[in-house]
């Protein structure tokens, strides 16, 4: 049950932290996206190098019989340059997903002051994580009717799946069913492989969805929060 406030002093003065709370997430968001595009530019960079460095060594030891190949002699080199696009991902994968769940808590923690309520997040039931415990207590505490927003949650659903089996069961999916099969088929910069049952984000284009869904989703239900605790 919703509980509102009486005789709120400060009127509606307060709302002006949900209208701002899209800003304030691209304040989060943007120096994840400028890292990202640092990172990127770095990878490539360091391709190019190793790249010239086994041309040359090509060139150099191509009569020399002898000599080992460029793979012998740059392996670890190679090794490491191909696992730096992975652990880049999957790094800053969990970065955005932890930033979507502090300020989705954060939200619900403003809202419920807003109302008065004795209750908090963590106090819901789910068995979905923590954002789920966030969308039942904005639906269940502050009485939002979030079905327009259905279409991002569906979303974020498919991307939470992905977070959960790289932070914890090292990126393994052992059964795909066909809506996320069908999710990582359309969605760029990520693949499954069934042998391995390895999930792999092979190109922040992939994160940089992830973070436009999440700030549609928000838009939407900041949207929502003002239209409702306007009435308090």
């Amino acid at each position: 049950m919703k509980e509102k406030s009486r005789g709120d002093k400060t009127g509606n003065s307060k709302l002006w932290l949900f209208e701002a709370s899209s800003m304030i997430l691209d304040f989060k968001f943007d120096p994840i996206l400028a890292y990202l595009d640092e990172s990127k530019d770095m990878i490539a960079a360091k391709e190019l190098e190793l790249k010239l460095k086994i041309e040359e060594w090509d060139d150099r030891y191509y009569s020399h019989h002898e000599a080992p190949e460029a793979f012998d002699y740059y392996e670890q080199e190679i090794i490491n340059q191909k696992k730096f696009p992975e652990l880049l991902n999957n790094s800053i994968f969990l970065v955005i997903y932890s930033v979507f769940e502090d300020h989705f808590k954060g939200l619900c923690n403003m809202a419920g002051k807003r109302v008065n309520s004795k209750l908090i997040v963590t106090d819901i039931s789910s068995h979905g994580g923590y954002i789920d415990q966030c969308r039942k207590f904005m639906i269940k505490v502050i009485g939002l009717e979030l079905t327009e927003l259905q279409i991002e949650w569906t979303e974020i659903k498919k991307f939470q799946l992905i977070r959960n089996a790289i932070a914890h069961n090292k990126g393994q999916i052992k059964e795909v069913k066909s809506d996320l099969n069908k999710f990582i088929e359309t969605k760029p910069g990520i693949s499954y492989f069934r042998n391995s049952s390895l999930i792999f984000i092979s190109d922040i284009e992939f994160l940089q969805s992830f973070i436009d869904v999440i700030k549609k989703f928000f838009v939407k239900l900041n949207k929502n929060l003002i239209q409702e605790l306007g009435k308090v």
